[in-house]
């Protein structure tokens, strides 16, 4: 009979039925105070006797609108600049360079001469090098050798294995005489024949360019050091 109420009713509908039931059964208690304790499980008990089985869960229902967007809200204020952090250790001492001491080979170093004076019978510019230079060098000037010193004061260039003095002035005198004990750290330069009642200068820059090294196989020098 409760079967054929369930499959009227359903599972809710059987529910009811069966408090209705148990109510008329209980009578006035029902009325007064309701089911007791051990009422309410004999129904409880009762609707999963006859409740079917759960039936396929259903789909699911479509997504809701989404809601409004809200404004986005003002910009903080930028927050304090935090303390400044401790000092690293120091590191540790690297070791030295390499000191170049040595004009490199096809290489060209450039420097300046100058004197003056008055009353002497001669005169002397010294040139000293930045770097040693090789020895054997050729001293030479461009109005007598343009092919070895073909630069000029404002741009001072030597071949290979020549030394170049381009004159920017000289007064009451000229180059006359080499004197260096030492061709490698510099060159003295002598200029005499001067008017011992006028004044005597010289200014001028000059260039000196290493030699290449020497082919083992040909005896030449290189020419592309």
């Amino acid at each position: 009979m409760l079967k054929r109420i369930h499959n009227k009713l359903g599972t809710a509908g059987l529910l009811v039925a069966v408090v209705a039931l148990v109510a008329a059964v209980a009578g006035t208690a029902f009325a007064a105070g309701g089911l007791t304790k051990k009422q309410e499980k004999q129904v409880v008990k009762i609707a999963k006797r006859y409740a079917g089985k759960q039936g396929p869960k259903g789909d699911a229902g479509p997504a809701g609108a989404q809601g409004p967007k809200g404004d986005q809200g003002p910009k903080g204020d930028q927050g304090l600049k935090g303390d400044e952090g401790k000092q690293g250790p120091e590191g540790n001492v690297g070791p030295p360079g390499p000191t170049e001491t040595e004009l490199p080979q096809g290489k060209t170093m450039t420097g300046t001469y100058s004197f003056i004076g008055k009353g002497l019978p001669r005169y002397y510019a010294n040139i000293s090098f930045p770097l040693r230079a090789p020895t054997g060098i050729h001293l030479t000037f461009p109005e007598e050798d343009p092919v070895h010193c073909p630069g000029s004061a404002a741009n001072p260039e030597a071949a290979r294995d020549y030394f170049c003095m381009y004159k920017i002035s000289e007064t009451n005198t000229f180059p006359s005489f080499q004197e260096s004990p030492d061709t490698t750290t510099g060159l003295i330069i002598e200029f005499g024949d001067p008017d011992e009642t006028e004044v005597s200068s010289a200014l001028g820059i000059w260039a000196l360019t290493a030699p290449c090294p020497i082919d083992p196989e040909t005896e030449e020098e290189q020419t592309n050091c």
